[in-house]
């Protein structure tokens, strides 16, 4: 692995904050959708416009590996990041330090980042095989140093760590990473010694410790064989023991794309248990719209649960441009217009939160009006299905609405 860099973040923040993590996104371009991905930020576009309506508001969006699908790809694609930067700010950055990215204009949310595998690859072929880098030269262009880095508030500390690279891609069996070298262990000690009165999490992309979990839609994710599984091979123990002697609250990683808290063990617990010592959080894939808050006080950091933001997306491709549609207004008291910008014979389905399906219509006039008032407020989703041609050509189209009465 690449020389550490220690680099400190200094976030302000008044007590209690809360913030998001997603991981597993999977941002890719036309020149692969192998493995499931989010071709072009159709997805990115969805939770990242959630995220900033959220409220509280998140003090910062914190995104725990599997950046892109093919994070090495080539220097030309830009690894693929492309797709998800440009709904960044500031645009066009290249080398941006820690925390130097924001999900909003104004630059008041920041997006921390932790790499994980599919970010080292430079190929990833069906039924298995792979090249890969053991450096990120992609991922430190355009979306955060290649180092291992802590964000601190007066209150808490967060550790964003580096799990590595596939030391074997036996997917279907158990894909584990590289691990941590022993210089990493000793920063980890270090830091959390440095910060022993304040809430402690260290976020990673592979867990340390697993178990079957469910999948974003609350149903039941595929087994996991031991709390080993998809973890790391390199000082795992040695980690897990860390976490024990410094109290460390909680560890937030992906990787199997579920969700699920266990302990050391892998015993799933309680999200929020007391007397379980250092809980290890799982996310469900941001492609597929999931992602879970997390508030932290002096006191505690409460693990919320996940929560899908969009209906899954996974290699959909957005066709804003390429229809001219809009939606007005939005912010809207549930009435919205929505102008297609040409005759399409469509059909429309509205999603909640949850992923249910709340409304349907069809018609094929370019513009058309819905109804959402008898509906809550909150976050919802328009999926559009058109046809056009004589030669049929489903397009799919995901766009969020916010009702606010």
């Amino acid at each position: 692995m690449v020389a550490m860099l220690v680099t400190y973040s200094l976030v302000a923040q008044q007590a209690p904050f809360t913030f998001v993590h997603i991981t597993d996104l999977h941002v890719s371009t036309a020149l692969s959708t192998v493995n499931a991905c989010d071709l072009n930020g159709a997805a990115a576009k969805c939770y990242l416009h959630t995220f900033n309506n959220l409220s509280p508001k998140p003090a910062f969006i914190l995104a725990t590996g599997d950046i892109s699908n093919i994070g090495n790809s080539s220097s030309v694609s830009g690894g693929m990041y492309s797709a998800l930067t440009q709904y960044l700010f500031p645009k066009s950055l290249i080398n941006p330090g820690i925390g130097a990215l924001f999900i909003d204009s104004a630059q008041t949310i920041p997006f921390y980042c932790a790499p994980g595998n599919h970010d080292y690859y430079t190929t990833l072929l069906p039924p298995g095989t792979l090249t890969q880098l053991n450096t990120l030269p992609n991922y430190a262009k355009y979306i955060a140093p290649d180092s291992d880095y802590a964000v601190t508030t007066d209150i808490s500390v967060i550790l964003f760590v580096r799990s590595g690279w596939d030391i074997s891609y036996l997917i279907s069996i158990d894909p584990k990473a590289s691990g941590l070298t022993d210089a990493q262990c000793n920063w980890i000690r270090s830091e959390l010694s440095l910060n022993s009165n304040k809430r402690k999490m260290i976020v990673m992309h592979h867990p340390a410790s697993n178990f079957t979990g469910t999948n974003c839609d609350s149903t039941t994710h595929s087994a996991i064989a031991d709390s080993a599984t998809a973890t790391m091979y390199v000082n795992r123990t040695t980690f897990l023991n860390i976490c024990d002697s410094n109290h460390v609250d909680v560890v937030l990683a992906g990787h199997s794309h579920q969700n699920v808290v266990v302990d050391r063990q892998g015993n799933q617990i309680d999200d929020n248990c007391t007397t379980c010592g250092t809980r290890y959080v799982q996310t469900g894939p941001a492609f597929a719209g999931c992602y879970r808050t997390i508030t932290v006080d002096s006191s505690f950091v409460t693990v919320n649960p996940a929560g899908q933001s969009c209906p899954a997306v996974t290699n959909v491709q957005d066709i804003d441009n390429e229809l001219n549609m809009s939606v007005y207004p939005d912010p809207s008291n549930g009435v919205f217009t929505l102008n297609i910008g040409q005759p399409l014979q469509a059909e429309l389905k509205i999603y909640n939160v949850l992923g249910q399906c709340i409304h349907t219509q069809s018609g094929s006039s370019p513009i058309l009006q819905i109804d959402l008032r008898s509906h809550p407020n909150g976050i919802y989703f328009l999926q559009l299905i058109a046809e056009q041609g004589s030669t049929p050509i489903t397009y799919n189209f995901k766009y969020p609405l916010v009702i606010s009465k």
